[in-house]
């Protein structure tokens, strides 16, 4: 907007009455929507705009990736009906904008305020779709796009009955309910509460911990196919723990209305006691036994039980919560009671009929040498609530210049006798320097021997803030940002060399990581090292490939043995020589320890670079551009996995020279994900299916079970990850004594191969394994070698499936943590990429696993079409075909 017509805008707001202003505003406001037989209206009101001609002058388009359809618009009175057939809504998948022009320039809607009662969702093609308001546009999403709705086939109840924390219902003509869960439809998202009755002709529902308030419709669900429950009787209700909930029928069919136990809260006063506790005083209207409080983390869930010191009643409770407690986890919390005796409730504490608090809220505490604020608060929803806040460690770099890092610091008063200090610290041994820096800082980064903290002579040395206490202790770790990042896999800001006292050259380089992070990445050429001379030119005959430092059993591997048999490809392997699989291949023909002087001679003169991860595997120095004419080598990703689950940092947007060619495996793979999503175009990707599937045989016969889950990002700490769900569900599984008895009867061994950053956890040392389950080490055999010798395969989220599906062997997906796994998104539907049985728990899962034995591992019928365009042996040679193509247009 211009400066004149704000000054125009302001002065109107001043001269002209509101009531007159608001008669002359344009509005589009999002009304509701109409469904028909073939197609819904979405009807959005127009106000104070000229009508005629409007249908005429308006254009109205939707939207979805790289579609776009044209969408017919009728005008009845102030209302314009925007027609979407569903033959169009069919093919969208995710989310459209509808975008409405006038005159050239684009309209923005609104959100009617009085929503209550206007019907904004419908049913095509058994998806069920939403139309909302985001930033000004028309939004259409298949919010539940796993999902598929059978709402022209009700099923109706023979029986339904309830009691605490119980709901057991029977269906006319299903006499096998085994199989069924049963889901609260509230629109926008589905809570599913598992079936835990022993009668298959029963389903028993005994954990409602998943339910949300609100009034959702109840569906039968199986495989990811919903079904609605016809019900006509009278409402009846019943308590589970934390909600009352009412069922009862609308339209026909079973809904539900679910709110919270609540006490009102009549008085509410609190104090510091000593220098470890607060106490607590509460008077609410209820005159229930209380047996404790409750202190719920609203981030994560997790309670703390505070018991209270003796019998007391809601009327007039007091306890004391020790300090350590509250701020073990910073956080937001809220605060419950849990009722005494056989069917206990928990109930919030409703605030909004009292005044204020018996005191101001807030309370100051010393602990560990860093002061913290807590304060107790009244929540949007009424209820009691409060934080635990640490003084918040502002810090970042503002300036990099000449190899110096200058920024600042601040909130490092909360401290007591503690100082700051910048650290600098090996990313693989933990080896550091660290400097004292005050509020302002300007580190020389020069004057530091990184050198001497090195773990190996290509490595990455991660920078921090630390608050270190007088004894040594540090108090607070936290890294530091760069203000002017411009986050790339292989660019940098700045870079320093040092040659050491036996002539070899280290170079420095300060690079930031995907969250801005500052890092240091150094790498050393040793003095023996001939480096060519700048007219020096790649050889498109020599090959590099690799998969990550230290294996050799990938895609990389699969590619270059196949290279050297069958072509005249010039092809090496790139591998640490103090890996486990260095010494397997060691002997083999054109195998290079990484960083040797052989090693530097090929990465200079290799015209192509092949790997399954970022390419820093392959080169002993930095990908980047003016490194060694790196700028003039084509690089091929070969994937170590099939994408389509969760986003990955392969992106061609961080990159300053991205991949010039990326496999895939099937075309739904190629367009929907690696086109449409990560922004590659039709001729940088390549539909060959992986190496390493040329060696999966097909049908073959075995009878053991593979248990291989995949890596939880969010763990970064011993502690965190021995105090977390997924070291627990998995130490749970392997001691579970249904299961050990079930392989022991049959004779079928569990072989237990941890994701490799959490092998040291999961050994023979910490876990007391069963008489047959055995946990399989690092490098031992190759994850090529344990799927083939494999009868069944039991991952989480790991793209391993996808080879065991090809080999047609059955897989069972154990989430229990999905919706923390997918936090960032996935990139396609749950059922278009976990093909097989899905378990939420332990028990649901040993379920499954003895069916498999039962019926001897015989798999599923399933659909590969969406994830493999090929299902042959050949995908080795395909790959090869396409890169030569991609040499040769590159050349012309």
């Amino acid at each position: 907007m211009g400066v004149l017509q704000k000054k125009i805008r302001k002065f109107a707001r001043k001269t002209i009455p509101r009531r007159a202003r608001e008669r002359l505003i344009k509005k589009l406001i999002l009304h509701d929507i109409t469904v028909h037989a073939d197609h819904v209206i979405v009807n959005v009101s127009f106000k104070n705009f000229l009508k005629t001609g409007l249908e005429r002058r308006l254009q109205v388009t939707l939207t979805n990736g790289p579609a776009t359809y044209e969408l017919d618009a009728h005008r009845q009175g102030h209302i314009i009906g925007i027609e979407i057939p569903f033959s169009v809504i069919d093919q969208t998948e995710g989310q459209s904008t509808i975008k409405m022009m006038l005159g050239g320039k684009r309209l923005i809607v609104q959100t009617d305020v009085d929503k209550a009662g206007k019907k904004q969702s419908f049913f095509s093609n058994r998806r069920y779709f939403n139309v909302s308001i985001a930033r000004g546009n028309l939004l259409v999403a298949n919010l539940l796009s796993d999902y598929r709705f059978r709402t022209d086939q009700p099923v109706a109840l023979s029986n339904i009955e309830a009691g605490y924390r119980r709901l057991e219902l029977t269906a006319e003509g299903m006499d096998d309910l085994s199989g069924h869960a049963l889901a609260f439809h509230y629109g926008n998202k589905l809570k599913i509460m598992e079936n835990v009755s022993d009668d298959p002709a029963v389903m028993q529902i005994t954990d409602f911990t998943d339910a949300v308030m609100g009034q959702p419709v109840v569906y039968l669900l199986k495989d990811f196919e919903l079904v609605p429950i016809r019900y006509m009787g009278e409402s009846f209700s019943m308590a589970a723990l934390n909600h009352a909930i009412t069922y009862f029928g609308q339209d026909g069919m079973l809904s539900a209305e679910i709110a919270s136990h609540k006490a009102r809260v009549e008085a509410f006063e609190s104090s510091l006691e000593g220098d470890d506790a607060i106490r607590m005083r509460f008077s609410t209207d209820t005159s229930a036994a209380l047996s404790a409080l409750l202190v719920a983390d609203t981030a994560s869930d997790d309670i703390i039980r505070i018991p209270f010191d003796s019998d007391q009643t809601g009327e007039a409770a007091e306890v004391s919560v020790p300090l350590d407690q509250l701020i073990n986890n910073i956080s937001r919390k809220r605060l419950m009671f849990e009722t005494a005796g056989d069917a206990p409730i928990r109930l919030q504490l409703d605030m909004r009929d009292i005044g204020t608090f018996g005191f101001d809220g807030r309370i100051w505490a010393t602990s560990h040498f860093e002061k913290f604020q807590i304060w107790f608060y009244r929540r949007k929803d009424g209820m009691l609530g409060f934080n635990v806040a640490r003084r918040r460690l502002k810090r970042q770099v503002t300036d990099i210049d000449d190899f110096n890092l200058e920024g600042y610091i601040r909130g490092e008063d909360a401290f007591i006798d503690s100082t700051p200090h910048m650290a600098f610290v090996d990313r693989y041994s933990g080896d550091f320097v660290r400097v004292e820096i005050g509020n302002g800082f300007n580190v020389d980064l020069k004057e530091l021997d990184f050198i001497d903290i090195k773990s190996k002579d290509k490595t990455i040395i991660d920078v921090f803030i630390e608050i270190v206490h007088s004894s040594g202790e540090v108090l607070r770790r936290e890294k530091i940002k760069y203000r002017h990042a411009d986050y790339r896999k292989d660019n940098f800001y700045a870079r320093h060399e040092v040659v050491d006292a036996e002539g070899n050259t280290h170079h420095h380089l300060i690079t930031t990581t995907p969250y801005n992070n500052l890092k240091v990445e150094t790498f050393m050429i040793p003095s023996s090292v001939e480096i060519p001379g700048d007219t020096s030119r790649k050889d498109m005959n020599i090959w590099l490939l690799g998969e990550r430092y230290d294996t050799a059993q990938d895609n990389g591997y699969a590619l270059f043995t196949w290279l050297k048999e069958n072509t005249d490809v010039e092809a090496y392997y790139v591998i640490e020589d103090t890996a486990g699989d260095y010494k397997k291949i060691k002997d083999e023909d054109n195998v290079l320890a990484f960083g040797s002087d052989a090693h530097f001679d090929r990465a200079f003169r290799a015209g192509v670079l092949l790997g399954t991860h970022d390419l820093e595997n392959l080169l002993p120095y930095k990908t980047a551009r003016g490194f060694f004419h790196y700028e003039d080598t084509v690089k091929v990703f070969l994937q170590h996995g099939v994408l389509g689950r969760k986003p990955v940092e392969y992106d061609k947007k961080y990159y300053d020279l991205p991949f010039d060619l990326f496999i895939v495996s099937s075309t739904p793979e190629k367009e929907d994900v690696v086109m449409r999503k990560m922004g590659y175009e039709e001729d940088e990707v390549a539909v060959t299916g992986l190496a390493r599937f040329d060696h999966l045989p097909h049908h073959n016969e075995t009878r053991d079970i593979l248990l291989m889950p995949t890596w939880r990002d969010w763990i970064s700490t011993d502690d965190a990850f021995l105090n977390s769900t997924y070291y627990a569900r998995y130490h749970s599984l392997i001691h579970n004594e249904r299961l050990n008895r079930l392989l022991e009867e049959n004779g079928v061994h569990l072989n237990f191969y941890p994701h490799y950053r959490a092998q040291r956890y999961f050994n023979d040392e910490h876990l007391d394994q069963g008489k047959n389950i055995h946990f399989i080490r690092l490098g031992e055999r190759t994850v090529q070698d344990l799927l083939i010798a494999h009868s069944l395969l039991i991952t989480d989220y790991s793209s391993v499936s996808f080879d065991f599906t090809l080999m047609n062997k059955p897989v069972i997906y154990y989430h229990f943590d999905v919706r923390q796994f997918f936090r960032q998104g996935r990139l396609r539907p749950l059922s278009q990429t976990f093909i097989g049985d899905i378990a939420k728990k332990e028990e649901d899962l040993v379920d499954a696993i003895e069916i498999y034995i039962r019926n001897g591992f015989q798999p599923r019928e399933v659909d590969l079409s969406s994830i493999f365009d090929h299902q042959d042996h050949n995908n080795r040679r395909r790959i090869y075909e396409a890169v030569m193509e991609k040499i040769e247009k590159l050349e012309d």
